[in-house]
């Protein structure tokens, strides 16, 4: 797994042919454990049915972003 911060995603959105997830992460999940790479694969899943927000512009991305 690749960790990207919001500011260099959205400094580089434009240059990436790549899809992101977002999520929020705590103290706890920055060692890789049994919990967190389970949610990783419940994330995986939610993607692949369609239960994600998809951004497909700079404008998207920022408008969500600025949502949150």
């Amino acid at each position: 797994m690749e960790a990207l911060s919001v500011k260099d995603h959205r400094n580089n959105l434009a240059a990436s042919n790549q899809i992101y997830a977002l999520s929020s992460v705590g103290k706890d999940d920055l060692i890789m454990n049994p919990e967190l790479q389970a949610r990783i694969l419940e994330v995986e899943k939610e993607c692949r049915e369609g239960k994600c927000v998809s951004c497909n512009t700079k404008e998207d991305i920022t408008r969500y972003l600025n949502a949150l």
